[in-house]
C-alpha cells in the first residue's frame, strides 16, 4: 500500500470512527465518551476517539493496563453499566482535573474475532436505560464492524498488491544472479517472507546421499541440518516424482524429511529443483497454519523455485548441467553452500536441544598416501573417503564439505558433546583399520580434527575457519586426537 493511499485509509478510518461516537454522545445525552483499543501485546489502552460537552476534560492517549479502570473489563464481552461511589470511586476517572458531575458510566465492549479489542465508555449524570438504546447501541456496534472490516480489507488488498510488486522484483533479481549461491539464498529469503510464521528448508544430493542442507534463519520448528531425507517421506517422493506435493500433516505424518523429525505439524508444499529434468534438491515450505498455503501462495513459492532452477541452469551452463550442483567431484558440498548453511544458522535464535559443530578434518598421513597411489586412485580414495565420513553412515546428522584437497570441512548436529566425539572417535578408528579402495587393496587413512562450537552468533564465518584451522593445526602436530576452541 503506497503511502499516501494509506495515510488517505487511515484518515478516513478515523474520521469516521470519530463520527460515530460523536452521534453516540449526542443521541444519548452523554457528558463525555471515549474509545479505547485495548492493545495486548503492549498492555496498554490506547485512545481512539473521544466525544464531550465538559470543559475539565483531558485524556491520555496511552495508559498502561494496571494503571486504568478499564483493566477490569479488557475481557468484557456484553454491555455493563457501573456506578461510580459502588462499583469504582470517581478518583479512578483521570481525565477530570476539577470539578466532576459524572455518577454513571456504560461500557461497551467491540469485539473481534472472538477478542475485545476495543471498549467505548459513556459517561453520564444519570443512568442510561440500555432498552431505550437497543437500537441506537446496534447500530453504533455494527457500523464499527463494517468501517473496521471495510478499513482491514482494503489495507489487505493494498498490501497484497505491495506483494506481488516486491514479489515481481525478487524474481527479476533472482534472473540476474550470476553466482548459483546467490540465487539459491535469495530464493530462500523471498520464499520465507510468504510464510513468516513458518520454514523453509533445503533437501539436495550430495555424500551419496541427500540430506537437509540449509534452513531459512528465522523458519520455526525445522528439520535438522544434516537430516538424512528417508523413503516414504515428503522429500524423497517429491525428489522420486519430480513433482510438487501438499500435504497438512495429522498427528505428526506424513513425515517432511525423515522418522526421527520432530515438530512435524500444519501443511508443507514440497518444490523439487529441477534441471534439465534432473532433481537435484528439494525445497520444503512449511507452516504451522495450513491456512497460510492458499493458492496465490503455493503459486508463487513454486514459481520461485522455477526460477531458481532457471537462473542455476542459465549459469552453469549445458556442459555441466550433468552433474549434481553445489557438490565437488568427490561427492562433498562446496565451500559457497556450507558457508552460507553457517551464516544462517548463526542468525538463527538458540535452541536448547539442538547444537552445532563446524571443524575440518586432516590426514596425518597424507604424504604416505600420496606416495603410494596415481592420482585416479587419489581420487577414488577422496570419494570414499567422504562416503565414510557422512555422518548419517553413523546414524547421526551433518554435512562434509570441500575446504581444500584432502581437508573436509564437516558441519555436526547433535545433543551434546558426547555424540560429536563418538562420532570423531568411531571415523578414526574406522578409517585407521584400512579403508577398501573396491580392488583388492585396503589403505590406512589417519584422520585428526579440530573443531569449534556454533554458540557464539557475534562470531563470522571466517572467524570459525580460522579457529578450526587453528585447531586442527595443532592436532596435527601433537598426539592429541582433537583439538577444542
Amino acid at each position: 500500500m503506497n503511502t499516501k493511499r494509506e495515510e488517505k485509509a487511515l484518515y478516513e478510518f478515523k474520521h469516521i470512527m470519530d463520527d460515530l461516537l460523536q452521534l453516540l454522545g449526542r443521541s444519548t445525552k452523554a457528558k463525555t465518551g471515549y474509545l479505547y483499543w485495548v492493545n495486548r501485546s503492549r498492555n496498554q489502552f490506547v485512545l481512539e476517539t473521544t466525544y464531550t460537552n465538559m470543559p475539565n476534560v483531558m485524556f491520555q492517549d496511552r495508559i498502561q493496563f494496571e494503571k486504568f479502570f478499564l483493566n477490569s473489563y479488557k475481557d468484557l464481552n456484553t454491555e455493563i453499566q457501573l456506578t461510580i461511589g459502588k462499583d469504582l470511586d470517581k478518583s479512578e476517572l483521570l481525565h477530570y482535573f476539577e470539578n466532576n458531575p459524572i455518577k454513571n458510566l456504560t461500557l461497551i465492549p467491540f469485539i473481534n474475532n472472538g477478542e475485545t479489542v476495543a471498549i467505548t465508555v459513556l459517561e453520564t449524570t444519570e443512568k442510561l436505560l440500555l432498552g431505550d438504546f437497543t437500537d441506537t447501541l446496534s447500530a453504533y456496534k455494527n457500523a464499527h464492524t463494517n468501517v473496521l472490516n471495510t478499513y482491514l480489507e482494503l489495507t489487505d488488498l493494498y498490501d497484497e498488491e505491495n506483494r506481488w510488486a516486491g514479489y515481481d522484483d525478487s524474481l527479476k533479481r533472482m534472473i540476474n544472479e550470476r553466482e548459483n549461491i546467490d540465487v539459491l539464498d535469495l530464493m530462500i529469503d523471498e520464499m520465507q517472507k510468504l510464510l513468516p510464521s513458518g520454514g523453509i528448508s533445503v533437501a539436495m544430493r550430495g555424500m551419496e546421499t541427500c540430506v537437509i542442507v540449509l534452513r531459512s534463519h528465522n523458519s520455526y520448528a525445522s528439520p535438522t541440518l544434516g537430516l538424512m531425507v528417508e523413503e516414504k517421506s515428503m522429500a524423497y517422493d517429491s525428489l522420486q516424482k519430480g513433482d510438487t506435493l501438499f500435504s497438512i500433516h495429522f498427528n505428526q505424518n506424513p513425515k517432511r524429511v525423515s522418522t526421527s523429525e520432530t515438530g512435524t505439524e500444519g501443511a508443507t508444499l514440497a518444490i523439487p529443483i529441477l534441471i534439465d529434468e534432473r532433481r537435484h534438491a528439494v525445497v520444503l515450505a512449511y507452516d504451522k497454519n495450513p491456512l497460510s498455503f492458499t493458492e496465490t501462495v503455493k503459486h508463487q513459492l513454486k514459481n520461485l523455485a522455477y526460477m531458481a532452477s532457471l537462473s542455476i541452469k542459465a549459469n552453469i551452463g549445458r556442459d555441466q548441467s550433468d552433474k549434481i550442483i553445489f557438490t565437488t567431484e568427490y561427492g562433498n558440498f562446496t565451500r559457497d553452500l556450507w558457508e552460507l548453511t553457517i551464516r544462517k544458522q548463526l542468525k538463527r535464535p538458540d535452541t536448547n536441544n539442538e547444537k552445532m559443530w563446524f571443524g575440518l578434518i586432516g590426514l596425518e598421513n597424507l604424504s604416505e598416501i600420496r606416495s603410494r597411489f596415481r592420482l585416479e586412485d587419489l581420487k577414488k580414495l577422496q570419494r570414499i573417503l567422504v562416503k565414510a565420513l557422512n555422518p548419517s553412515r553413523l546414524g547421526y546428522n551433518g554435512l562434509i564439505g570441500f575446504h581444500s584437497d584432502y581437508v573436509y570441512a564437516y558441519l555436526f548436529v547433535g545433543v551434546d558433546e558426547n555424540h560429536h566425539e563418538r562420532w570423531l572417535k568411531t571415523n578414526m578408528h574406522d578409517l585407521a583399520n584400512k579403508l577398501d579402495l573396491q580392488d583388492e587393496r585396503n589403505v590406512e587413512v589417519k584422520i585428526k580434527a579440530g573443531y569449534v562450537e556454533l554458540e557464539d552468533s557475534q562470531a563470522s564465518v571466517d572467524d570459525l575457519i580460522n579457529d578450526a584451522k587453528q585447531a586442527l593445526s595443532e592436532a596435527l602436530r601433537s598426539n592429541r586426537k582433537t583439538v577444542n576452541f
